[in-house]
């Protein structure tokens, strides 16, 4: 067979001359060449992305068991102290912080452009045949026309490379932003327990033992009997007197337990992240955690043993 692959080559060669067949094999290996480049670049960043949205899961995850373990324990305590002071509502349903989704892979895109890739690039055996049936002046004119429509795809897929690259740039970004919106979250809702575990609810005891040292001191003052004591916890009767900071105190303790409530209840990140977030967002976010560090100070000076805060 050597000697027709030698006379195949020969007539292709020739035909490649006259029909600008020589072009259209360079425009096909500029297409290969792009498509390659572009099928890496994809698959490289759609991998990056997902290893932040990885990242990003792993943290999500924390906080549900977080959530679901610690939140409760300490809401039921709390809430429990708070209703000897008055009615607080229930903690509600818990509802879970969902995970980010993966990016996919566009495999049945990639399989359009190879489908095109193997279309267009025609074989030694092709040329030859379309050259004998078609003749030096159809061949040229089809390779001429197939040439601009190679160009114009060439064109098309390296606009389609650059805003592809564009996007996975900006889920990129975008995922990066909402780990750092998450971890800032995190931190605040552990603050928030902590604060409530180590200080508000060892302060609560604190508290319930001055009203019952209240009720004695008033049943010594009237010369009652000490027996059968009936302790009410009435934060009105201290408020605007010298025993004031424990009113202020367990005023302040209810936004606690409402903020945690909140935390339990209310899947935050979720409903967050169903849009884009933005910068914005993460300075809210900032924001939101001061405030909460400096609500923290103001229910510090009312408690009467200091205690660990945030």
């Amino acid at each position: 067979m050597g000697w027709l692959d030698n006379v195949l080559d020969w007539a292709a060669d020739k035909v490649q001359t006259v029909t600008g067949e020589k072009e259209r094999r360079e425009n096909v290996a500029k297409v290969k060449e792009t498509y390659e480049t572009y099928r890496w670049q994809v698959e490289t960043n759609i991998d990056s992305v997902n290893s932040s949205i990885t990242e990003l899961n792993n943290s999500i995850t924390e906080l549900n068991a977080f959530r679901a373990d610690d939140v409760p324990r300490n809401l039921i305590s709390l809430g429990s102290f708070l209703n000897e002071f008055g009615n607080v509502k229930e903690i509600g349903e818990y509802a879970e912080e969902e995970t980010a989704c993966y990016l996919e892979i566009p495999t049945h895109r990639f399989i359009s452009i190879e489908d095109y890739i193997s279309d267009i690039d025609w074989s030694q055996v092709d040329v030859f045949v379309d050259s004998f049936i078609l003749g030096p002046i159809g061949m040229k004119m089809k390779t001429q026309k197939q040439n601009l429509s190679i160009q114009e795809k060439l064109n098309a897929l390296k606009i389609e490379s650059e805003q592809t690259l564009f996007e996975l740039q900006n889920l990129k970004l975008s995922a990066e932003q909402d780990i750092e919106i998450a971890n800032l979250y995190i931190y605040c809702v552990k603050g928030i327990i902590h604060y409530i575990e180590t200080v508000i609810i060892p302060e609560l005891d604190v508290v319930e033992g001055f009203f019952q040292a209240l009720a004695i001191k008033n049943k010594v003052i009237a010369e009652e009997a000490l027996a059968n004591i009936p302790f009410k916890n009435r934060l009105s009767i201290i408020q605007d007197t010298a025993y004031q900071d424990h009113y202020h105190f367990v005023r302040n303790a209810f936004l606690f337990y409402v903020v945690a409530c909140k935390i339990y209840n209310t899947p935050v990140l979720t409903n967050l992240f169903m849009g884009n977030t933005s910068e914005e967002d993460y300075i809210e976010i900032t924001q939101e955690k001061n405030a909460l560090e400096e609500q923290m100070q103001v229910v510090g000076r009312y408690v009467i043993f200091q205690r660990g805060g945030i």
